[in-house]
């Protein structure tokens, strides 16, 4: 099945989009002036993250759109991790789920239990302050939840806890308290390990290169650089969602370009920025419920960060800013794909929803792009594995044939058909199950037919080849594909042993819903502008600005 699992993956490079008809951000008559990006969740996310900026962090707080900077810090590498157990030293810490006890091995254990030296301070100088009098060999940090404070230790259980208060309350006269683990604390470590700062990630807090050093700030992930600002979320208690939060069109700065080459007209990259915006505003929020709006993946829109970005793209986003398509009135989601070989589909024959503004139009633009003829095969072990990682089991594949297609040509309904039974694959099912690049596409069989035979038990279709059969000189096994002769009382009959591929010759790559990207790119080539290409792949629409 490596054949199967190769497509599939390109499909989802390509762009397989979910469909979503409503607009979901809140003030309709203006774009929304961020978007949070999740680059690490589910499971992706992380215990540890090291981060990095050339010039430094500022640590800010959101509160709607209002940003506060709390504090600065010069380090150019931190650390984020949840309020857990560690072991390790610098950068190399790992989470520990083991037995607990002070050492483990050669290294200290280091845990999620603190000590809070006094109360909560009015402001960060006055919680610096505390600390600057403490005289601890043990050095204390800043910890923002609801307010500033100050903490010590990373200890490893409640007893440890307590008796380090004991000990800082004799040596400071200050009021302790033990901090037991939290399940929505992060840590910020420096390179040698030692805490830096805390904070309960349900409070906003971000992370930015400080922004008055460079021409753009940036902060480096896992070796990739993003604009904007990076936070971790621990939403689930667990691990933590990695997000990065940035100005919308420096997050298209990232999509276009992964999108489209930047290498083709300009007007086809201004109608991919236009399209990419007019998706990102109406599917935001997607995944709120573990701390974002869109995650990086083509599940949303395929996001690169910084890395990826091109002075072609980039422009093509400014030279359309603010612009969106709309339906009267209405923002609409403007799905995309790469090439509709030559025409595009209406959603309800792909999707669900009915939705006005896609429908399917001739693109004779797209005819001679790559991809727009293609053919796939496989033999019936392919099949047979594609069908059953499925859950579809009928046996050993005897046919597939299209048993019901679109106005426009594409695929409604896919029959498969076993040996023990009958399955239908509707619209995309079709495509998702054997990887396939479209939905637009016939089958050929290579290899013969089936016969029906009659059983002590039953009747239906059975794969002869492999099959134990009475002759004149006893029970035998059918070893070959051709020349089986079957006997059904009166005469012989030839049959196969069913077809050994299966073909299917198609049409185009992608889902095939509003604007094909090749044909985009062509209709830019003979002079078309953006809008002229916008309004021929969506019906009805408007280019607007929001």
């Amino acid at each position: 099945m490596k054949r199967v699992k190769m497509f599939f993956a390109i499909l989802l490079m390509i762009g397989i989009l979910s469909p979503i008809t409503q607009p979901s951000y809140g003030n309709q008559s203006k774009l929304p002036e961020t978007i949070e990006i999740g680059l690490f969740f589910n499971a992706t996310a992380k215990s540890t993250l090291n981060i990095k900026a050339a010039n430094g962090f500022q640590v800010n707080q959101h509160n709607g759109s209002n940003k506060t900077q709390l504090v600065l810090f010069p380090n150019t590498e931190v650390i984020l991790r949840k309020d857990g157990y560690y072991l390790g030293s610098g950068n190399n810490f790992v989470e520990y789920t083991g037995p607990i006890q002070e050492q483990v091995g050669q290294n200290p254990l280091q845990g999620p239990y603190h000590v809070q030296i006094g109360g909560q301070h009015a402001s960060l100088e006055d919680a610096r302050k505390l600390i600057e009098t403490l005289g601890l060999q043990e050095k204390p940090y800043l910890v923002y939840e609801g307010g500033w404070k100050v903490f010590v230790g990373l200890y490893i259980d409640q007893a440890t806890s307590e008796k380090r208060v004991s000990e800082i309350k004799t040596h400071t006269g200050q009021e302790a308290t033990v901090i037991p683990p939290s399940s929505t604390r992060v840590q910020v470590m420096d390179q040698q390990g030692q805490p830096l700062f805390m904070f309960d990630s349900t409070a906003n807090i971000y992370f930015q290169e400080i922004p008055d050093k460079g021409p753009v700030p940036l902060v480096d992930v896992e070796g990739k650089k993003y604009r904007g600002e990076i936070t971790a979320k621990r939403v689930s208690g667990n691990d933590m969602v990695i997000v990065n939060k940035l100005p919308l069109d420096e997050y298209l700065y990232g999509v276009v370009p992964r999108e489209m080459s930047a290498s083709w007209p300009m007007e086809a990259l201004k109608a991919q920025a236009v399209t990419a915006r007019g998706f990102a505003i109406t599917t935001m929020g997607k995944y709120r419920n573990i701390g974002f709006d869109l995650c990086n993946t083509t599940s949303s829109q395929a996001y690169a960060g910084y890395d990826i970005e091109h002075a072609r793209t980039n422009q093509a986003v400014d030279e359309t800013k603010t612009l969106i398509l709309t339906h009267n009135g209405q923002p609409i989601s403007p799905f995309y794909h790469s090439n509709s070989g030559g025409h595009t589909e209406n959603s309800e024959n792909v999707w669900t929803a009915a939705l006005p503004y896609i429908r399917g139009v001739k693109d004779d633009y797209s005819l001679d792009a790559p991809n727009g003829n293609w053919v796939e095969t496989f033999t019936k072990a392919e099949i047979k594995e594609a069908l059953q990682k499925n859950g579809i089991n009928i046996g050993e594949p005897v046919n597939i044939r299209v048993t019901e297609k679109s106005v426009n040509g594409r695929v409604l309904t896919l029959t498969v058909t076993g040996t023990t039974g009958s399955h239908d694959l509707s619209k995309e099912r079709g495509r998702i199950v054997f990887g396939l690049r479209s939905t637009w596409f016939d089958v050929a069989l290579q290899g013969g037919g089936s016969v029906a035979v009659k059983s002590a038990t039953s009747e239906g279709l059975v794969n002869p080849k492999g099959s134990s059969v009475m002759t004149a000189d006893g029970l035998k096994v059918i070893n070959n594909s051709t020349n089986i002769k079957l006997f059904n009382g009166q005469n012989y009959k030839q049959v196969e042993s069913g077809p050994e591929v299966f073909a299917f010759e198609g049409k185009g790559w992608g889902h095939g819903l509003g604007m094909s990207q090749h044909g985009a790119r062509k209709m830019a080539e003979l002079g078309h502008n953006f809008e002229a290409i916008l309004m021929y792949y969506y019906t009805g629409v408007k280019v607007e600005s929001r």
